[in-house]
């Protein structure tokens, strides 16, 4: 087991072959899994780019020629058009953004500069290049805590990514007092999710049935949740 096997290991370049071996069943059965969102299906790509929707909503397909067509009078700008996912797809609305932000419309209303942007392409794994040189980040959270900034942190109970037991962890590492004992917060006379608050203004709270960007997934819960939060 990884728990058996890998205590003092580097989980990402393990030395200790039984560690790698469990590791590696432990990824290929989370390969399975949508990790934003474990309770959601995975998006299956079948195509390199635009085309003739497949879709059966003819609704649906009049929406989505509609926005590739203007994104197709851009010309030059049309140099890197995303694989498009199935229309039931979480990051359906990610391609749409392609073809959006890239339109002289949008350009002008967000004040882009002609000549300024050639292309806008919205960052996809490995498509930022940077050097990961900061290996833990909270001590930069109890430094802005401990400086009298009020911080609200949350996680989506779903989020295979970044786990919220692993938030909770990093949360708790910090040594803060409770001041209140974990609840559930409520919306619409429904668990909405649970938080406990520290001392230092900090308060950790889940949020119930959303995926890794928590908004995305539940708006409404987000924004009560955001709300009551900075109305203190």
């Amino acid at each position: 087991t990884i728990l058996g096997h890998c205590q003092g290991q580097d989980y990402k370049n393990p030395t200790n072959v039984l560690c790698a071996k469990a590791l590696g069943t432990f990824h290929s059965l989370l390969s399975e899994v949508m990790l934003p969102h474990i309770l959601w299906d995975k998006c299956v790509y079948s195509s390199a780019g635009p085309h003739a929707e497949t879709d059966d909503s003819a609704g649906a397909g009049r929406k989505i020629l509609s926005e590739e067509a203007a994104g197709i009078k851009m010309g030059k700008r049309l140099k890197h058009p995303p694989v498009r996912p199935p229309l039931d797809c979480i990051n359906y609305a990610h391609y749409l953004s392609y073809f959006w932000a890239n339109d002289e419309r949008t350009r002008d209303a967000l004040g882009v500069k002609e000549g300024t942007v050639d292309e806008w392409v919205r960052c996809q794994d490995g498509g930022v290049p940077y050097t990961r040189d900061i290996v833990s980040t909270i001590k930069y959270h109890r430094n802005v805590t401990a400086n009298g900034y009020r911080a609200l942190v949350y996680s989506g109970d779903h989020d295979s990514v970044v786990p919220h037991l692993g938030t909770q962890a990093w949360v708790r590492s910090l040594g803060f007092p409770i001041v209140d004992e974990w609840r559930a917060w409520h919306l619409h006379g429904q668990s909405a999710g649970f938080t406990v608050s520290y001392t230092n203004n900090m308060t950790f709270a889940t949020v119930k049935g959303a995926g890794h960007t928590a908004p995305e997934y539940e708006p409404e819960k987000c924004f009560a949740m955001f709300s009551r939060w900075i109305l203190n």
